[in-house]
């Protein structure tokens, strides 16, 4: 049952004489409408330019392109910063937790100046188009990095206006008078003010027009039959230009809408004598989508030249819709895009308790939300304070969490100043959107629900196969024992094995690079068979092949950001100081190298230090098959019980009484703690793990040593620590077992912000910071004010605090401020 369904029960109001104006139509979505989940997402980042060396915080805000809402539908983002050349430089793997997420990129010394580009997208999203992906550039500079890359060199171009016409609802028909949209942009696609005339092939002047916006603009026509029509177009500096219009239809049926002071939409159909005789009395559809989506469908007659109802839209979101006339067979006949606008009396509010600061002073923030106090609301915001030099000053109107949400993803082309159409103080905003979506609508975009080839992410897999060892051949009657240990946890699991000798694990949750071992078990409980892995790493979604975009970062900009990384690298360098300061940052004055074996000892010891018990693992233990066998006998303290595999390991010293779990597979209190790498696993998972894969074992029992893992180790606890293995492959011991290294979620770094307090050390140091704070999870909460202090740099500079973000019901918001320091 879909989310419209709301609409059930309510009567359809279809009256006879439908060219009567102000005729309502209610409809309830059939079953066969199509409302399938289409996600999209939006990156805030802390600006828009950086230097070599600088980090690149962002947060992530993943929607139900429906309503809005925050969706949990995949929890896999993939975040990419791309080069000028189209080549993927870095990557992230980002945990989305009820669509929200976190992280950040380390730009290095060496990174070459140029405009590159942040890309992010669900795997999900790769079943539909590109046009789904979010994309910003973003500008790098390196005064010490050698020459840009030539796609990003600046081109110089002649100043030549393009005008393109847009017939309302898709084509002009013969004694139909309808508005005809026009757009006029430059070879950089920028809008560039016209005007112009209207001629008919006759030579007759029909009417003028001129351009209201960014180029764009509208006038009405009534073509007549035989007659052609072109116009005249001059532009501020340029000559006269001929167009042809597009040529008009001897039939067919335009559609014009328009919303009513109820905000309710009134759609209009008209057709000439030729086409009435045609359409009369024959079933259409009007349907009703957001983004494709069909949400209603309404069946209706035509009896006259112009026919107008009403469509109430209490029920439809705010954003872009899609007017779509079609016959009974679906052959689309007109198509309308309008944006319906709610009154969302909602906005952050930004203070700061002064406009001027000195260098270090403490800023004190306080941030809320305005609008209707008897309205409980809640936001999830991220927030930037940077020195204004590093944003995007080249539009007042830059894009924002409003704009990509409710219009740019939904429209073909670059827009300019997108954040224009949602500041409630342009009077003209709407007027100048309905032009937009006039010109650059998405009438003919296409969709592909047939088939998921790219399935939601949840989590990570891990698969492969199970061969019989001598002939090689499939089998389905063993499992395989999977053990994946990290750094923060462990998990140690079975998975089936089907007919095709195939296994998978899926919705593996895990953060950083952990150690895959898996070895596949017989129906004996015997290691047995050949395993092999399939390949884990991730084939990412394919670059579209540059399009020679011409360079929009200007040259003076550029100019004074390279002074500046002159000025500050030289700075940085003398005091090795970063962009980012780091918590506890200390000098080291030298370090011993230590092999990564003796590291991973050190750390998986971190909790309890030195053990009580500890036996090395060498060659000439390869041969048993089990730990516990291997244990028995060798660990001063510790005995093995039972037989293979029901062997129980009991230490003596430490609180143990030695009785069987209550029920099959449950750990008991007289059992010890066992941890892999410091992580603990189920008891009886040590069966399945392979002797040959362990470095050593360490034993603690007295309670002094096991404290630290509460009453779980309340009889002791074995921490059994692997082997290291390489950053990346599949390292096979035996054929039954085999190794491999996983990449999980990208672990978010924290943003520090020094604390500048007389005798704290950092007044000898110097802060040259860009970002002066960075905080990507911040919860408002009604009218109630958040409070944030941090401190300034060394800079003096304008700084501007930016925050973007979603309410829980679906409201992106945003909010500014700005302030001096001196």
């Amino acid at each position: 049952m879909n989310k419209y369904k709301f609409l059930a029960g309510v009567l359809i109001l279809i009256l006879n004489h439908l060219s009567a104006f102000g005729t309502k139509f209610i409809h309830c979505p059939s079953e066969d409408d199509s409302l399938k989940l289409i996600e999209r997402v939006y990156l805030h980042i802390d600006r828009e330019n950086y230097l070599a060396g600088d980090d690149i915080w962002f947060k992530a805000y993943l929607i139900d392109a429906l309503d809005h809402l925050l969706t949990d539908h995949s929890n896999n983002l993939h975040v990419e910063l791309i080069s000028p050349s189209s080549k993927i430089i870095s990557s992230r793997i980002i945990r989305l937790e009820g669509g929200l997420g976190n992280g950040d990129f380390k730009l290095t010394a060496d990174i070459s100046s140029g405009r590159y580009k942040l890309r992010a997208y669900t795997n999900y999203m790769r079943n539909f188009s590109d046009q789904l992906f979010f994309t910003k550039d973003i500008n790098i500079v390196n005064a010490n990095g050698g020459e840009a890359e030539s796609s990003d060199s600046i081109k110089y171009v002649e100043n030549k206006i393009q005008t393109s016409f847009f017939p309302e609802g898709g084509s002009m028909i013969d004694n139909v008078a309808s508005i005809i949209a026009f757009k006029s942009v430059d070879n950089l696609g920028n809008g560039q003010d016209v005007s112009g005339r209207i001629y008919s092939s006759n030579g007759d002047l029909i009417t003028k027009f001129k351009s209201s916006s960014r180029g764009m603009g509208t006038f009405l026509l009534r073509p007549l039959p035989g007659l052609k029509y072109y116009c005249i177009v001059k532009g501020a500096d340029s000559f006269d230009v001929r167009y042809d219009l597009p040529a008009s239809f001897q039939s067919g049926i335009s559609l014009s809408t328009s919303f009513n002071q109820d905000n309710e939409l009134i759609i209009t159909t008209k057709t000439n004598s030729e086409s009435l005789a045609t359409f009369l009395e024959q079933d259409l559809l009007i349907i009703i989508s957001i983004r494709k989506e069909i949400i209603n469908t309404i069946p209706f007659r035509i009896k006259s030249h112009i026919t107008s109802f009403v469509v109430p839209t209490g029920y439809l979101p705010e954003g872009i819709i899609s007017i779509t006339l079609t016959t009974r067979e679906n052959l689309p006949l007109s198509e309308r895009l309008v944006y319906l606008e709610r009154e969302t009396p909602l906005k952050i509010l930004i203070g700061t308790d002064k406009q001027t600061y000195k260098k270090r002073e403490l800023v004190n923030l306080k941030i809320s939300l305005s609008g209707d106090s008897t309205i409980e609301r809640m936001a999830n915001i991220s927030l930037a304070a940077i020195d204004e030099t590093f944003t995007n000053n080249n539009s007042q109107y830059p894009r924002n969490i409003s704009s990509w949400f409710l219009l740019e993803s939904d429209i073909r082309g670059n827009v300019e100043d997108p954040s224009y159409y949602f500041d409630p103080s342009n009077k003209e905003r709407l007027r100048d959107l309905d032009l937009l979506l006039r010109t650059q609508g998405w009438r003919d975009f296409s969709w592909k629900y047939d088939a998921v080839t790219f399935p939601v992410e949840n989590g990570f897999t891990l698969s492969g196969s199970l061969r019989k060892t001598s002939k090689k051949q499939l089998i389905d009657n063993y499992r395989v024992s999977i053990g994946i240990f990290g750094d923060q946890k462990s998990l140690v699991t079975n998975a089936p094995v089907d007919s095709n000798g195939r296994f998978e694990l899926h919705d593996i949750d895990f953060t950083g690079q952990a150690t895959v071992i898996a070895s596949g078990i017989d129906n004996k409980n015997i290691l047995n068979g050949t395993l092999s892995f399939d390949s884990a790493r991730y084939d990412p979604a394919k670059i579209p092949d540059p399009t020679g975009r011409v360079e929009v970062f200007s040259v003076e900009k550029q100019s004074s950001i390279k002074t500046y990384y002159l000025i500050s690298d030289s700075i940085k360098r003398k005091y090795k100081l970063n962009d980012t300061i780091n918590i506890g940052e200390v000098n080291i004055i030298s370090e011993r190298h230590k092999d990564p074996q003796t590291e991973k000892v050190e750390k998986s010891r971190s909790k309890y230090g030195t053990p009580e018990g500890e036996l090395i693992i060498t060659e000439q233990f390869k041969s048993y098959n089990s730990l516990p066998e291997l244990i028995s006998g060798r660990i001063p303290g510790v005995e093995v019980l039972g037989k293979y595999p029901d062997l129980k390991i009991r230490i003596r010293g430490a609180f143990t009484l030695l009785e069987d779990s209550k029920n099959p597979g449950e750990e008991s209190h007289t059992l010890p703690l066992i941890l892999v790498d410091g992580n603990p696993v189920r008891y009886e998972e040590i069966n399945n793990i392979p002797v040959n894969f362990i470095d050593r074992i360490d034993v603690l029992k007295s309670v002094g040593a096991t404290s630290v893992f509460g009453m779980r180790a309340f009889s002791g606890v074995i921490n059994l620590i692997t082997k290291t293995g390489g950053s990346s492959g599949i390292e096979t011991q035996m054929e039954h077992t085999s190794k491999i290294m996983i990449s999980g979620y990208d672990a978010p770094r924290i943003f520090y912000s020094p604390q500048h307090l007389p005798n704290s050390g950092t007044d000898y140091k110097t802060d040259l910071r860009n970002t002066l704070l960075w905080n990507p999870d911040i919860n408002l909460r009604g009218n109630a004010i958040t409070t944030l202090d941090f401190y300034n740099g060394d800079n003096s500079a304008k700084i501007k605090i930016i925050v973007e973000g979603i309410t829980m019901d679906g409201i992106p918001v945003t909010g500014e401020a700005q302030y001096e320091v001196r």
